[in-house]
């Protein structure tokens, strides 16, 4: 349903910077930063994978469950019942995903700390890292508002299933609903991802080696 771009990791932008160089306070003051932001981004990796995993199965669930009869009506309930205990647990962990998100952000901010940079070029390079990590971080959250809208408009439908009084129509529009906040989570996550593309070209301009 989506698919989140994490930035690069910062061991592998060192090996490629030649970081064999003795380097000053404030390189090794970033990159301990940054490998504690790094390791927030590894749990949100690992909450996506999960988000990933069940929404698969809960797909193919809904399929499976659309397509009993209203004979069927204990399938048909066992059926949702399992639809709704895997958004429930979707919920949960984009609750979890957004804690990270917001302990990165924290942590994020101590790059105002650092120690002033040898170079105008090195400073310009962390106030364009940290700039492009606060629009990262904003647009996550934009991300994780539109997840948790689709989550509500995919709860009403799966009670919609199990309502004997419901109409036809009422059912197409709320499905078509569902469509609609995919389609507004989808650009989010665009833009999310571009905007990963720039955090990634900030980091590689803070560990190049500056002038003398």
């Amino acid at each position: 349903m989506r698919k989140l771009i994490m930035f690069v990791p910062i061991w592998l932008l060192l090996l490629t910077a030649g970081c064999t160089q003795e380097k000053d306070e404030m390189q090794h003051g970033l990159d301990g930063i940054l490998s504690e932001v790094q390791k927030h981004e590894k749990e949100i990796t690992d909450y996506e994978n999960q988000l990933d995993s069940l929404e698969k199965k809960e797909q193919t669930l809904f399929k499976k469950t659309t397509g009993l009869s209203i004979e069927d009506r204990e399938a048909l309930e066992s059926g949702v019942s399992r639809l709704q205990a895997s958004l429930e647990e979707r919920s949960g962990i984009m609750g979890k995903e957004e804690e990270e998100i917001d302990a990165a952000e924290e942590t994020a901010k101590q790059l105002t700390t650092l120690p002033p940079a040898g170079t105008d070029e090195g400073k310009k390079a962390v106030a364009k890292l940290k700039s492009a990590l606060d629009t990262r971080y904003e647009l996550h959250r934009t991300v994780a508002a539109n997840y948790m809208e689709l989550l509500e408009k995919q709860r009403k439908v799966y009670g919609l299933l199990v309502d004997e009084n419901v109409k036809r129509a009422e059912l197409d529009e709320a499905i078509g609903d569902v469509n609609d906040q995919q389609s507004k989570l989808a650009d989010a996550v665009r833009l999310f991802n571009e905007s990963t593309a720039e955090v990634n070209e900030a980091l590689k301009e803070t560990q190049q080696p500056g002038d003398e």
